[in-house]
């Protein structure tokens, strides 16, 4: 709650679940329910209207002949068929589609008919991986795989050149769909084929007060809100969950760092769930602060702002307050399969906003930092620091640190949340000085997102 406004769910809220059918797992029950979120036209109009994304794979699909042109490609997860008919206009001779939606599955093929591309494109319906069971009881009664089947144009059972999918979610790894096409890579991709995206990468930088929702109740046509501003900090402190949230680049504070990087062709769902190496972010170094004053931040834009100026207002020469960390993702269309147009789609603060925003955890309370990533030690063994100063934790106000260490995690729910679906984010974080001395408490936290 203590970020700003929120971008469209990439998938509707799931309301309180009832207990299982008789007839159904758990497992079931959240796949059916995740299926049902898909089929409703609104997400898929937000995913539509998100033109980076959407650039990025018509670029991947449509101008990159070496890979598309002539291939066989399999599009997991198709929705309206968007990315499937662009590999087919692309070149590709044939594309199968698949969606476990099956009323969006039926808009595809319509969609799919009404453009021309009914020779081309092949939409099916159903969960991958049970297509993929029921093809190995096919093949077992000496049948050839119905999606195999379909996608070569004379009928054989040849696996295919490409495959492409629109599979990530905030943070990355939230929905846990990247399982799925990892098991259609194994099953149905060529020894060597292409997949797309081929590379994913997870950054973390630290975000200051502007990025919060905390400028608003500064001043409120005149008024101060103080309570407010500590009921929500004490909220973001108490609620354990990750803000997706988008966040602007001019409202980040510190350095950034990559944290994961994943290789879609040869990544196992083993690495899907990890815990990356420390990194220490420090304050930015290119000019910017991150919390100068920014009217955007204030009511209503700044018009709702009178004027009034309390402690709240930063100081230039003072320390930078980091409230936490934001998390984003980048996936590459990269030279080793799209060699003719490479390209990548980012979700960073620094770009042009997604629909995925990005995923915000914040620290309980702030970590003041010097700026410009200036020295700071923790005044201990040769007694440089002052009597006041190694009474004061590193990190505090009156004890900038020289940057942050973080370590981030990620890992499915547990079975016990009926929801194999979300994702828990570990952080853990320490004050360093610019020794790389840990000053203070260690801090660790897991959010849900």
């Amino acid at each position: 709650e203590i970020g700003t406004a929120p971008p469209p769910a990439r998938r509707p809220p799931a309301a309180r679940r009832p207990p299982p059918g008789p007839n159904k797992t758990a497992v079931q029950e959240v796949d059916d329910g995740y299926f049902s979120s898909y089929a409703a036209f609104d997400i898929h109009r937000t995913m539509l209207d998100d033109v980076p994304r959407t650039r990025a794979y018509r670029v991947a699909l449509e101008k990159n002949p070496t890979l598309t042109a002539g291939a066989t490609v399999l599009d997991v997860g198709c929705g309206t068929g968007i990315l499937s008919m662009f590999a087919a206009r692309g070149g590709a001779a044939s594309v199968v589609g698949v969606d476990g939606a099956a009323a969006i599955a039926d808009v595809a093929r319509a969609n799919v008919r009404d453009n021309g591309l009914s020779d081309k494109v092949t939409i099916v319906h159903g969960k991958l991986e049970e297509l993929l069971r029921e093809e190995e009881e096919e093949e077992g009664e000496g049948a050839g795989g119905g999606l195999l089947r379909a996608a070569a144009a004379d009928g054989s059972t040849s696996k295919f050149d490409v495959l492409v999918s629109e599979w990530m979610g905030y943070g990355l790894l939230y929905e846990s769909m990247l399982d799925t096409v990892i098991a259609a890579r194994d099953a149905l991709l060529k020894p060597g084929g292409a997949v797309l995206p081929d590379v994913a990468t997870i950054h973390v930088a630290g975000f200051g007060r502007n990025a919060t929702s905390l400028p608003f109740w500064d001043d409120v046509y005149g008024f101060q809100m103080p309570e407010v501003q500590s009921r929500l900090i004490q909220d973001a402190a108490r609620s354990g969950f990750a803000v997706v949230c988008p966040v602007k680049g001019e409202h980040v504070v510190t350095s950034s760092a990559e944290v994961q990087r994943l290789d879609l062709a040869t990544m196992t769902v083993k690495d899907t769930e990890f815990t990356s190496s420390e990194c220490v972010l420090t304050a930015r170094g290119d000019g910017v602060r991150g919390d100068e004053e920014d009217a955007s931040a204030r009511a209503g834009g700044g018009r709702g702002a009178d004027g009034f100026s309390g402690d709240s207002d930063p100081n230039p020469n003072g320390p930078v307050s980091c409230h936490g960390v934001v998390l984003w993702f980048d996936t590459e269309f990269s030279a080793r399969f799209c060699v003719d147009a490479p390209t990548t789609l980012s979700t960073s603060p620094y770009e042009e906003k997604t629909h995925w925003a990005q995923a915000m955890l914040h620290f309980p309370e702030p970590i003041f930092l010097h700026p410009d990533g200036c020295l700071a030690t923790t005044g201990g063994g040769g007694g440089g620091g002052s009597e006041s100063e190694s009474e004061s934790d590193l990190g505090g106000e009156a004890r900038p640190a020289h940057g942050v260490k973080v370590r981030v995690g990620m890992a499915k729910c547990d079975a016990a949340r009926n929801d194999h679906r979300a994702l828990d984010v570990s952080l853990e974080w320490v004050p360093v000085d610019a020794d790389g001395n840990e000053g203070g408490k260690r801090r660790a936290r897991i959010y849900k997102l």
